[in-house]
């Protein structure tokens, strides 16, 4: 065996160096008058590598392998253009780029089975890139991806929000951070996401099934968080981010630097936010502040044969949980002990019982192996998430949760046969969960979880096919747990699987129209809560009761669209139909109440029925001058349970979003590059078709304006903005946040300030 283990690592270690280094380089210009373009980035997202232009356009890429890659070319205030190069023939590319005033250019998706063109991509796909995520001034990563139609946020307070994909969210969405599956607790209502918002470079958010390439959990969709493109050779460099907020004089601070030194690369970036309780139009809303540390760190190494990152990051935040209790007198919040808490008091960043601290710590191994005409891809990481409910004593936390996640992740794609490409996938999950408090919501258990895929893709010269098929097997073992002689929760075990898939096409038309279809199958595992669940769920004055007998959630779902580009106007329809068998939600039958402790809980129990979700986003951006770009849209989804025939619970209402924008762009030799002045109108429609345990809420229009620049810092570019959202501070209910039944108001008023000064150290 020590034989045969020899010859296999000697095999694979002279495929490796087997690979011949390539090298690509050439200039980037401006088709309108043959100048070159200075700081447009040339990038290999196959490679993770990627440079920028010098003071005469040109670039250069060095130790490559000799093989296909795709290849894109961006520069601010041009047509992004990507090219199929074969690096073992071409070692000169020219290219040239056409100046324009639509944004909606081509852009390459990763987040699917194959790295292509999003017109190439079946799947319903919108990046968002590091500036326009930053822009938006947000709290959380989950606030900055929710401009993008479709997506929203079941938020509680201002430092906790779940992301919501065409009405799904919670453990049917699946987000991907530096390569890793992140895994949290994400089944609970006050459990967000533990990522630096700082630390995206590119967001990729896939609408609809995507269990073919992530198996459990990616029923509704994916959210795909890229990390930075690493430093060209011989730089070391860095940045600083800062930001304030006026309404919870919310201060955020983050520094990066990294650098490559002959392939080795390095990245560190620190950040610290802090943040005092928020106000509405009204109110300074008592312990709705937060705190927050995160750490990242990259070492890594790109040869010709691939490339091997090594990411290791760290999210600890303190976070004040509103009750929402109040002086019968006054209305005014009372805090823990009872007292009544006047505005001025409100406004403070000290946090108040109950409160939660979340760590997460993260550690993962992105590799890709070039192995002759194939390519290996091999992922493995570990996650430790420590959730701590203080509710009596900032102490001894009652509800603790200790998760721990090993996952593992495999794609191996074949050489291409006739043009059709191939990608074998296989992965692996290893959980557990342990409770460290005194209060019990779920038992202890432990996760197994495994699957496999195929995919395979065809490129015609206007039409692509791709079609593919899984299959998962999950374990779930729950612990019995004895607590003062009484059995809280009994032991179990229940096994899940499923066969998903999807089947699709592209169609370039013509220069200006292409047409999407999908149809993709997915699945969902019961999470522990829905299985187990038999306690209070502090923050949702409820008592939970899950079920062991519960089946998994499968969907079908029909997606379409049609976008059509001209020189000044886009426009981008998308519709899909799904339904979805055995939905998994909690009832609250026949008025059946609990006394637990003095208090009287309403008990919901986990039940299933098959439910439809269909709707639409569409978008229309106009640009009626050069400077004067008005963008537009609009999502609306209806979701109905059809046993019941009641809606179901958190589903986002109609909502219009409208942007005018004004922008004067220069050239790279003055001070200022670009600057913008933008009014920025959301309308959102009254929503009245709620689950019985809901409200109504009201519609409400939101009127905000930003503006901002490029300027020049030193021999960087730096980046300032000044926005202000709800700038009539208009008071109104936000359909889905958790306050609102405790009658509290969305935010106010609200300036936020923003810069980023990049700097260079070699």
């Amino acid at each position: 065996m020590k034989k045969y283990i020899y010859i296999s690592i000697n095999i694979i270690f002279f495929s490796f160096n087997a690979n011949a280094q390539a090298t690509l380089k050439g200039t980037v210009t401006d088709k309108s008058d043959g100048k070159p373009l200075i700081g447009a980035v040339v990038y290999i997202a196959d490679l993770r590598s990627g440079v920028a232009t010098d003071k005469d356009g040109n670039y250069e890429l060095k130790g490559l392998p000799e093989r296909k890659f795709l290849v894109q070319v961006k520069f601010i205030g041009y047509s992004t253009i990507s090219d199929q190069i074969d690096l073992a023939t071409t070692t000169t590319k020219n290219f040239i780029l056409n100046s324009t005033v639509i944004e909606a250019n081509e852009v390459v998706v990763t987040g699917s089975a194959f790295t292509s063109n999003n017109s190439r991509s079946s799947l319903s796909v919108v990046p968002l890139d590091r500036k326009e995520l930053q822009a938006v001034g947000a709290n959380n990563i989950t606030d900055a991806i929710a401009q993008v139609p479709g997506v929203s946020g079941i938020s509680t307070g201002s430092a906790i929000s779940k992301p919501v994909i065409r009405g799904l969210g919670y453990n049917r969405i699946v987000t991907i951070n530096e390569g890793l599956r992140q895994e949290g607790q994400q089944w609970g209502d006050e459990h967000g996401l533990e990522i630096d918002q700082f630390s995206a470079d590119r967001i990729e958010v896939l609408k609809g099934p995507s269990s073919l390439l992530y198996g459990s959990d990616a029923l509704g969709g994916v959210i795909n968080i890229l990390e930075p493109i690493p430093a060209p050779l011989g730089e070391v460099r860095g940045e600083f981010n800062s930001q304030y907020a006026t309404n919870n004089q919310l201060a955020a601070n983050s520094v990066l630097a990294e650098g490559n030194n002959s392939g080795f690369i390095w990245r560190g970036r620190a950040t610290y936010k802090n943040a005092s309780a928020y106000s509405s139009p009204n109110e300074r809303i008592f312990n709705s502040g937060f705190n927050e540390v995160d750490g990242n760190l990259l070492l890594g190494i790109n040869r010709p044969w691939g490339f091997s990152h090594l990411h290791a990051s760290l999210y600890d935040a303190n976070i004040g949980l509103v009750e929402g209790e109040r002086d019968s007198a006054t209305s005014q919040f009372l805090n823990f002990a009872g007292e009544v808490v006047s505005n001025e008091d409100a406004n403070t960043r000290k946090l108040d019982l109950p409160n939660q601290n979340i760590q997460h710590l993260k550690i993962s191994s992105v590799n890709s192996f070039f192995i002759g005409k194939s390519n290996l891809r091999i992922t493995t990481g570990w996650q430790q998430n420590d959730r701590k409910e203080f509710s009596t004593s900032n102490s001894d936390p009652g509800l603790y949760f200790q998760l721990h996640t090993f996952t593992f992740d495999a794609k191996y794609y074949l050489p291409e046969l006739k043009g059709i490409e191939t990608v074998i996938g296989v992965s692996a999950l290893q959980q557990q969960n342990q409770n460290k408090g005194i209060e019990f919501l779920v038992p202890n258990y432990n996760m197994d979880d495994l699957g496999g895929f195929i995919s395979l893709k065809k490129n015609f010269q206007d039409v692509t096919l791709n079609a593919g098929i899984r299959y998962d097997h999950r374990t779930i073992n729950g612990d019995q747990l004895v607590d003062e002689g009484n059995v809280l929760f009994d032991p179990f075990k229940s096994n899940f699987s499923a066969v998903t898939g999807s089947i699709g096409s592209t169609w370039q038309l013509n220069k200006s129209f292409n047409l999407k279809v999908n149809i993709g199958r997915g699945f969902r595992a019961p999470n522990i809560s829905e299985l187990s669940a038999n306690g209070i769920h502090e923050g949702t004055f409820r008592y939970e009761i899950g079920d062991t007998k519960l089946k998994p959630e499968t969907s079908l779902q029909f997606d379409a669209g049609v976008g059509y580009e001209s020189k000044r106007i886009t426009v981008d329809v998308s519709a899909y139909y799904n339904f979805i068998n055995d939905f998994i939600y909690y009832r609250n039958t026949n008025n059946e109440q609990i006394l637990k402790d003095g208090v009287t809980y309403p008990v919901y129990r986990y039940v299933q029925g098959n439910s439809i979700l269909k709707g639409f986003e569409t978008s229309l951006d106009i640009h009626i001058i050069d400077r004067l770009h008005f963008e537009n849209s609009l999502a609306y989804v209806y979701a109905i349970n059809n046993d019941t025939k009641k809606p179901l619970p958190f589903i986002p209402p109609l909502h219009f979003k409208s942007n005018l924008n004004y922008s004067i762009k220069g050239n790279s030799g003055k001070r200022i590059k670009e600057s913008f002045v933008k009014l920025i109108l959301d309308v959102y429609s009254s929503q009245d078709r709620i689950d019985e345990f809901e409200t109504k809420t009201d519609g409400a229009t939101v009127l905000s304006i930003s503006t901002g620049a490029d300027f020049r810092f030193g021999k960087h570019w730096a980046n300032l903005f000044l926005l202000c959202t709800n700038l009539t501070n208009q008071n109104y209910y936000d359909h889905l946040s958790r306050l609102k039944d405790a009658g509290i108001h969305a935010m106010g008023r609200n300036f936020t300030l923003g810069i980023t000064l990049p700097f260079g150290l070699k």
